[in-house]
């Protein structure tokens, strides 16, 4: 065999693997329990109902793009908490460990799995976004955006969940983490709200950029200093750290 193929043939194997979990872990479960892309949704359009009948339709923009990202927020890090499951009471992982089975392969299966549970939220999420926004030449960046949030929350939640014994503890700790990162920052309100020395600290969470880039696709005014450019920077930064964080100290065998 030629040498050059094998690299496109371990992709091609890769992707095949992954489009598998993704229907046994997601497809399969909707197709049995279809009320659960309901529950899926109710949590950020709750936060962004409360918004939007406060302020009379005010703070729309910052509610449509707090939702969003709390929904991506909330949809990566689940997937720690369905990794644990399968982990602890399914024993589900040790049938990936044994096979020829990739940790970011199986993580990424996952990861699609919960996507499709929140599509019809991040969809409708999606479309209000981009019709708030000044042009569609920014459609290519929201898109990317919402990777980048999926991706680095995706790569967070497994490296949590593989060090956690219980199943308990993965829901304490993944619901901690949804709130440290998508309630806290300001992701649902102007990061001008807070002190100079807070807003330093809001700069550090992947979240808050995500947030900014949205409000700016939405035209609403952005930090003076504070460019789309960075925001792309910063996200792309978490997102590559947090995958070599899951692909080298996520515990993938048990000791």
């Amino acid at each position: 065999m030629n040498r050059s193929r094998v690299p496109l043939i371990s992709l091609n194997q890769a992707g095949k693997q992954i489009v598998l979990i993704a229907y046994m872990t997601g497809i399969l479960w909707l197709r049995r329990n279809p009320i659960s892309l309901v529950f899926s949704a109710i949590s950020p359009f709750s936060l962004l109902f409360v918004l939007f009948i406060v302020s009379n339709g005010q703070y729309l923009q910052f509610a449509v793009s707090g939702s969003l990202v709390m929904a991506l927020v909330g949809y990566g890090l689940a997937l720690g908490q369905d990794i644990s499951f399968y982990k602890t009471e399914y024993k589900i992982q040790d049938v990936f460990v044994a096979s020829p089975v990739l940790s970011l392969t199986y993580m990424t299966g996952l990861a699609l799995s919960q996507i499709l549970f929140g599509l019809p939220a991040l969809m409708v999420l999606t479309i209000l976004t981009a019709y708030l926004g000044t042009s569609l030449t920014y459609l290519p960046i929201l898109i990317l955006t919402i990777f980048l949030v999926w991706g680095a929350m995706s790569a967070m939640g497994f490296f949590l969940s593989s060090h956690m014994l219980h199943m308990r503890n993965a829901t304490q700790i993944i619901s901690f983490v949804n709130v440290i990162l998508a309630v806290l920052p300001p992701v649902f309100y102007s990061i001008e709200r807070l002190p100079s020395e807070l807003q330093f600290v809001a700069y550090a969470v992947p979240t808050t950029h995500a947030s900014l880039m949205l409000q700016h696709i939405m035209g609403m005014p952005t930090p003076v200093g504070w460019s789309i450019w960075l925001g792309l920077t910063i996200q792309i930064i978490y997102l590559v750290g947090f995958v070599l964080l899951a692909k080298t100290k996520a515990l993938w065998r048990d000791m």
